[in-house]
């Protein structure tokens, strides 16, 4: 029994650095199709809202208009992009005067000779903001190719939908285990939609009400930085403290009032700190089941192996594996060490029914 069990963790171990070698090897591939799933469930969930709004409202018609509302979105952030990018440029020279009156101040306290030229000198600044540029525009080239072929799966993702269910029957001709797939189907999609959902609406309720803090004290660019905080809000933890820091970096810049600086960074954090503790919690509830720990790991090794497709999707990709995981005896215990409650494959519902049932 005690060989059969070393053999087991031995194989466990082998195939956990098979499958993270695989993942990394294949990111090219997985996290552009990974992310067209997310977007086609965020199509299909809003489609499905839209349709349960009238019953005598077509899914077709439906799916066309969550479509549309996509691409208006998509095309008014590139607008808001290229405005600000426009922006920025006729800028530069009252930006780069207050860059180098910050050097100088912090030169004086710190007794050192911190102007544009000597720090240029010594660590080589022009030539490392080109290289940075140069990427920056590598990467939007490459986001913008990973966009069309996300665009592409998502476009076959909703022309197979139909022929899922017929799949679903022949991949399990026996009722009880195809019972027990679709039951697990379920809760992944349900908790995936949910925490979409959730993220979705939290990220908008902290998007505007950040965007009226900026526009209150003149931020250059507000919706530009609005936007920026809404994408971030979806990444855990760390993407609320990118929200509020981006922003005020800006304003250190912008403004020379350090009240103005102060209050914009007030404002901000308050709007983080109440949504990101009171609001949200209540209403993502136990759906996600993952402890603080968890999430940050999952938020570690996913940005390490897919990059910002990784960070993006860590929280439901560790559902999902954690639900997974769940359904077969050798890997049940991992499953129950990720989630937080030690009951990683019972949905909210199912928690509500066992916790009315009177106790014997």
């Amino acid at each position: 029994m005690k060989t059969d069990n070393t053999m087991r963790a031995s194989l466990l171990f082998i195939c956990f650095f098979l499958a993270i070698y695989g993942l990394y090897v294949t990111r090219d591939l997985l996290a552009p199709f990974a992310l067209a799933i997310f977007i086609w469930l965020i199509i299909d969930g809003f489609a499905r809202w839209i349709d349960n709004l009238s019953p005598k409202l077509p899914y077709w018609l439906a799916l066309t208009l969550a479509l549309l509302t996509v691409l208006l979105g998509v095309t008014g952030v590139v607008l808001v992009v290229a405005d600000t990018v426009d922006n920025i440029a006729k800028d530069i020279p009252r930006y780069s005067t207050r860059i180098n009156d910050i050097f100088e101040w912090v030169g004086r306290i710190t007794r050192q000779d911190l102007s544009y030229d000597a720090l240029d000198a010594q660590f080589g600044i022009a030539e490392k903001l080109q290289k940075g540029a140069l990427g920056f525009a590598s990467s939007v080239q490459g986001v913008l190719s990973n966009f069309t072929v996300i665009a592409v799966y998502v476009a076959f993702l909703f022309a197979a939908q139909a022929s899922f269910p017929k799949k679903m029957d022949d991949l399990f001709p026996d009722i009880n285990r195809r019972g027990q797939a679709g039951k697990v189907a379920v809760r992944i999609r349900h908790s995936i939609e949910k925490y979409l959902g959730v993220q979705t609406l939290m990220s908008l309720i902290q998007t505007i009400l950040s965007y009226i803090v900026m526009v209150s004290f003149g931020l250059d660019n507000a919706l530009f930085w609005a936007m920026v905080i809404f994408i971030l809000n979806y990444i855990p933890i760390v993407g609320g403290v990118l929200a509020f820091v981006m922003p005020v970096l800006f304003a250190f810049i912008q403004f020379e009032s350090i009240g103005k600086i102060g209050g914009l960074a007030g404002g901000i954090f308050l709007v983080q700190v109440v949504i990101n503790n009171t609001v949200q919690p209540k209403m993502m509830g136990d759906s996600m089941n993952m402890s603080a720990l968890v999430v940050i790991l999952s938020l570690a090794i996913w940005t390490k192996l897919w990059g910002g497709v990784g960070a993006f999707l860590s929280a439901p990709l560790t559902v999902i594996i954690m639900i997974i995981l769940a359904q077969f005896p050798t890997t049940r215990w991992i499953s129950v060490l990720l989630s937080a409650d030690g009951h990683p494959d019972i949905d909210d519902l199912e928690k509500k029914q066992r916790e009315a049932k009177p106790g014997m």
